[in-house]
């Protein structure tokens, strides 16, 4: 890689306090509680000016609210002032319509000032959500536990990324190819730790 000429303007790496740590495993213990299937498990986290963890959602599966919308309502059904808190999201917000609007637009129409995501959304439906907000004046910074992030979704990732479903195959069979005796005498081929392993 060839280093930046003295000329160039050099991007600072983003910094992120502590609060925004604890923030963000917060969003991401959220998002584990989500639905694995077709779409990615999302948490997120709205975050106060004084650094206090103050409300927590995470998409419950396909077709109802993202992540952002989910703690976005939780704010507004506590009466939460938005216009000085910091969103923490662990997949970049969508920037498209589908079953839900746009994450994007909720984070805007909310007031919401500043935004932190682990990491981007590659998809070419949903991805442009960062770069939406920043046009419209939100601070937007990306990275903080971006492997944390990663990890939780690398399932979802490896398929967007193979354009093509993320597929575990269990199959037990014995040597000559079968799966049980013809005269059916035969019971299990599997010891009773893997038969615990098999749906």
């Amino acid at each position: 890689m060839t280093p930046p000429s003295h000329d160039a303007a050099v991007e600072p790496e983003p910094t992120f306090t502590s609060a925004e740590h604890t923030a963000m495993r917060s969003a991401l213990r959220a998002a584990a509680r989500g639905v694995r299937g077709a779409n990615p498990v999302v948490g997120a986290a709205v975050l106060s000016a004084s650094g206090e963890v103050l409300h927590v959602g995470h998409h419950r599966g396909a077709g109802t609210p993202h992540a952002e919308v989910d703690a976005l309502r939780a704010a507004r059904e506590a009466g939460t002032d938005l216009r000085d808190t910091t969103l923490v999201v662990t997949l970049e917000p969508c920037h498209h319509t589908g079953r839900t609007g746009p994450c994007s637009g909720a984070i805007l129409e909310a007031g919401v000032p500043r935004v932190v995501y682990a990491v981007g959304d590659g998809t070419d439906t949903a991805r442009g959500g960062a770069a939406a907000l920043m046009e419209r004046g939100v601070d937007v910074r990306a990275g903080l536990l971006a492997e944390d992030a990663r990890d939780l979704n690398a399932r979802w990732f490896r398929a967007q990324e193979q354009q093509r479903p993320f597929v575990t195959l269990k199959i037990a069979q014995s040597l000559d190819g079968r799966v049980a005796a013809a005269d059916g005498t035969s019971r299990w081929i599997t010891g009773e730790a893997a038969r615990g392993e098999g749906h």
